[in-house]
């Protein structure tokens, strides 16, 4: 690991996520939600699968970055809105990540590698993929359920 890059890719999704106008405490300090959100990813992640990658810390760490930019209200109500919302929301968070990375010096084979898991890509097949999804669950359960 290039702990300097991974390092300034999470703050920059740090900052990215700066602006969320929700806010949640933890403890005594309160923080914008996408930032604990993303933290929480993190955690998770690493507690499932201690030698993770970069690529899936990051995407962890980026699986909602600057998700209140993108409202559910702007796509029409039902299921299939509902589906059109996540779908372009993977995208939307898999480019995000993309520019991060790359203003952070990683190549593009491990953006790539970090956009496939965003998109949700080969999901059955990859084991990164599938520690992506049970940290999703494990936040959720702990955390928002």
């Amino acid at each position: 690991m290039t702990a300097g890059r991974l390092e300034a890719a999470s703050a920059a999704i740090d900052r990215a996520n700066a602006d969320d106008p929700r806010r949640e405490g933890i403890g005594a300090e309160t923080l914008p939600y996408e930032v604990l959100y993303s933290r929480r990813m993190e955690e998770w992640v690493r507690l499932l699968a201690p030698g993770a990658s970069e690529e899936l810390l990051l995407a962890a760490r980026a699986q909602h970055v600057r998700r209140w930019t993108v409202p559910r209200s702007t796509y029409p109500e039902g299921r299939s809105g509902y589906l059109g919302w996540r779908e372009s929301l993977k995208k939307f968070h898999a480019d995000e990540l993309a520019r991060i990375m790359g203003e952070s010096g990683y190549d593009g084979a491990s953006v790539g590698k970090a956009r496939a898991l965003l998109l949700k890509k080969n999901l059955a097949a990859d084991p990164e993929g599938q520690t992506l999804e049970d940290a999703a669950c494990l936040v959720f359960l702990r955390d928002e359920f």
